[in-house]
Order: C-alpha cells, then sequence, then structure tokens
C-alpha cells in the first residue's frame, strides 16, 4: 500500500513540474511576441476637448492640402516622427503661446493640440 501512494506522489510532483515547463514556455512566447509586435498606443479622449477643423479648401489650395489655421507670425520651431506615425509639431510665434499640433499626416487632420501656457 505504501509504495503506491509513493508512486501516485511521484506522478503528482513529476505531472506539476510539466504544467509548470509548460506554463513558463508559454509565459515566454507572450513576452516575445509582444515584444516583436508592439501594440499602438490608443488614442485617449479627453471630456471637453475639442479640436478645430482644418481648412482643406480654399484659393491656392489643392485637394489633399492639410492648411492648419494659424496666426500671422507662427513658425515651426521642430517636427518629431512617432512610432505611431503622427507628427508631433512644435508650433511658436504668432498671437498665441507655444504650441504642440498632433498631425496624421496619412488621414489628412489634426489629430490633437496642446496648448503650453495662456496668452
Amino acid at each position: 500500500m505504501e509504495k503506491q501512494g509513493s508512486r501516485a506522489l511521484l506522478a503528482a510532483v513529476i505531472g506539476m513540474g510539466i504544467l509548470l515547463f509548460i506554463g513558463s514556455l508559454a509565459l515566454v512566447g507572450v513576452l516575445v511576441h509582444r515584444m516583436m509586435h508592439p501594440a499602438a498606443p490608443h488614442p485617449v479622449a479627453v471630456a471637453g476637448a475639442t479640436v478645430p477643423a482644418p481648412v482643406m479648401a480654399g484659393p491656392g489650395v489643392q485637394a489633399g492640402d492639410l492648411v492648419v489655421e494659424e496666426a500671422p507670425g507662427t513658425h515651426v520651431q521642430s517636427v518629431t516622427v512617432r512610432p505611431d506615425g503622427l507628427l508631433a509639431v512644435v508650433l511658436s510665434g504668432g498671437e498665441s503661446v507655444d504650441r504642440v499640433v498632433l498631425w496624421d499626416p496619412a488621414g489628412h487632420r489634426i489629430v490633437a493640440r496642446l496648448v503650453l501656457g495662456r496668452s
């Protein structure tokens, strides 16, 4: 009788060891997959935030051009490409304080604006 109990215990320990090994392999597989295929960040909606629509047509503007309505004297300070394909454009000058505009070149639209202070 004692041999059957020890055999059952040995079988249970071996079974649990196999399950731990398979679980560890699955965890490593998931981690490698996530590192090789990172998910694009999801846009965050802010309550009450409004983004003015860009002007898509007008004199001297061709179809597909993006014209951003900014005050005269505004100039681009820097442009940074984000991993998700958006461009972060830092604007300064004009009648407003410095601001960051997130532009989606593929969608021909302004995604968000960040005003860095009050004028």
